[in-house]
């Protein structure tokens, strides 16, 4: 199989040239390029190639990788010391990204030079044009999701413009209907068939598949939802992509070229080391067993210092409780303290005043977090590390006075998880750790196919076509997580376990927090039954943690008071949006701002 890493510079004897081009730009990056010598970047395919992947490099490893950042804005994943974000602290003087204006200049510079090459065939410019507005429409897709109204720029800009006056879009639609437009251009003109690690014109029917909903849920537009089903059917009866059975595999070194992803970003391990990498480094911990023992903690690790990482975020209770368990006497997926395994195993207790959130239960004859993670949907294996699994060949235990313990370094807080466990997805095997200075290589999933499937169930479900989007939805939840159909006859039954699924088998890739906005937006059976535009019960769900003591007789569950990480505010006057940034706003009189900010 062909591969691109884009990380690394390919020598075409450009590569000064094409440095120049990409440093040291200014705000709006209006400087003159004709002084690199510009025709020799745009003379052969082979060339032009090399521009456009320095534009995968800051735009697809910039702004669609390292989603364990985005997922702490959801109670999914819990960061140490808790976000502003959550406890609704930012400001308008709080910027999200809003200047891309550089890098929307390096696609309309490829769109300007490609039209204008004598050199270039055909063939060669129209697919370097659709590449290039589809790196537009990802540029303004990440601006769109965070401010909705965007300063569209579709040529480069000269220094004889009032470059610094340019206004944002009049609405929400407007900035939408550039980016599909886009999208569909882009879809039309981009090669069928690329390396791993280049887009394609799936590549654009897939993000498509995603736009057309969050576009529809701003908008109220519902003719998108069918644009939405139509390009996710383009990419599914392509027959070029299937899903995977090794799901944990996907995202680590095993499957590194899985015949599900679409488009990836790959690292490799010449350029790249275990601290450049957040969705690694910062969620494994940092113990040894001079701590085990400090702490009468058990049991050692067998290779000491193997956890040496510098740890932020771990997945929450929360989380862990939307990953059914097949109940072995109905077959039926339940929740895991439902199921009659569980039940028939333990005896319910009298909770103390301590205990806010279970009222607990004490293991009859066995451990109790057997009963826990049995039977458990196959990607929660895949995802989560839990009391008394293997991970880097090591037995970890989280419960109390165990080597992973969220106070077995003394007290909580940095380098070890808050939450009772830890992410193994995204997590590669390094050989023989993750470690500061330590070579990996190491990939993003961008777009796979299972998400295109979820798109496409969502779609239909907007569509009031419930059997059609529960068989839609079962795809991925009987292939990836070895669970029974859902059996979900009315709205409200098909959206709780549509939630749920895309909950489960996206989590960790950046896509629960968009999808709660969007679901806000629609409102109703999406959003507990609440109006359109109103409060979301999951972003102001206090994160929860576990805590299972030590002979696995008991446990209680509680909310994580920790860096106030049970703060939790939406208000939804103003926070399905971002602000534009004030101090973008100093500097053009033009741009708008979004309500409330």
């Amino acid at each position: 199989m062909k591969k691109i890493i884009f990380s690394k510079m390919i020598k075409l004897g450009l590569s000064t040239i094409l440095c120049c081009l990409l440093v040291g730009c200014d705000v709006m990056d209006t400087q003159p390029f004709e002084k690199f010598g510009e025709d020799v970047v745009w003379s052969t395919r082979a060339n032009a190639d090399a521009f456009m992947f320095n534009i995968y490099r800051t735009i697809v490893r910039e702004q669609y990788t390292e989603f364990v950042n985005e997922e702490q804005y959801t109670n999914n994943s819990i960061h140490v010391n808790g976000t502003a974000m959550t406890r609704e602290e930012i400001t308008r003087e709080s910027d999200y990204g809003f200047n891309q204006f550089s890098r929307i200049r390096q696609c309309n510079m490829a769109i300007e030079k490609v039209s204008v090459s004598n050199e270039l065939i055909e063939r060669d410019k129209t697919e370097l044009i659709a590449e290039a507005k589809f790196l537009r429409a990802m540029i303004y897709y990440y601006l769109a999701k965070r401010f909705g109204i965007v300063v569209w720029v579709d040529r480069v800009l000269t220094t004889n413009e009032e470059t610094y006056k340019l206004p944002t879009t009049p609405d929400i639609s407007t900035s939408y209907g550039y980016i599909i437009k886009d999208l569909e251009e882009a879809a039309i003109g981009m090669a069928e068939s690329t390396p791993s690690g280049r887009a394609n014109k799936y590549s654009a029917y897939t993000l498509l598949s995603e736009v057309c909903l969050q576009a529809a849920a701003y908008t109220g537009d519902e003719s998108l939802y069918q644009k939405a089903i139509n390009a996710a059917d383009a990419v599914i009866s392509s027959g070029k992509y299937s899903l995977d059975a090794d799901y944990e595999g996907i995202f680590n070194e095993t499957k590194r070229y899985s015949d599900e992803i679409i488009l990836g970003v790959y690292r490799d391990k010449t350029n790249t080391n275990c601290d450049g990498i957040a969705d690694m480094q910062n969620v494994v911990p940092n113990t040894n067993n001079d701590r085990v023992i400090l702490t009468n903690a058990s049991p050692l690790f067998i290779v000491d210092k193997i956890f040496e990482a510098w740890l932020w975020w771990s997945p929450s209770q929360n989380l862990i409780d939307e990953y059914l368990v097949i109940d072995q006497t109905t077959q039926k997926a339940v929740r895991w303290d439902q199921s009659t395994q569980f039940l028939s195993n333990v005896t319910k207790v009298t909770p103390s005043a301590s205990i806010v959130k279970d009222t607990g239960y004490i293991a009859n004859d066995s451990r109790i977090n057997d009963w826990m993670y049995q039977f458990r949907d196959k990607r929660f294996y895949a995802t989560i590390v839990y009391d008394s699994c293997v991970w880097f060949n090591e037995t970890v235990t989280t419960c109390e006075r165990g080597n992973l313990h969220r106070l077995v370094n003394g007290s909580l807080g940095p380098h070890v998880g808050i939450t009772g466990y830890y992410w193994s997805k995204g997590v590669y095997n390094v050989s023989p750790r993750v470690f500061y200075g330590l070579p990996t290589d190491y990939h993003w999933v961008v777009f796979r196919l299972g998400e295109v499937y979820l798109n496409k169930a969502e779609a239909l479900l907007r569509q009031n076509k419930i059997t059609e989007a529960v068989a839609t939805l079962n795809i991925t939840r009987e292939f990836h997580g070895g669970l029974p159909p859902s059996e979900a006859v009315t709205s409200a039954e098909a959206w709780m376990d549509y939630k749920r699924e895309r909950r489960v088998e996206l989590t960790k890739e950046g896509d629960y927090y968009w999808s709660l906005l969007r679901w806000g937006k629609y409102g109703g059976d999406a959003n507990s039954g609440i109006a359109p535009g109103g409060k979301i019960a999951e972003l102001i769900e206090p994160a929860t943690y576990i805590e299972i003591a030590k002979d696995r007789k008991s446990y209680k569950i509680e909310e994580i008071t920790h860096s106030q990480n049970n703060v939790r505010i939406f208000d939804e006057t103003r926070r399905y949006l971002f602000p534009i940034p004030n101090g973008q706003r100093v500097q053009n009189e033009n741009l708008g701002q979004n309500p409330n900010w």
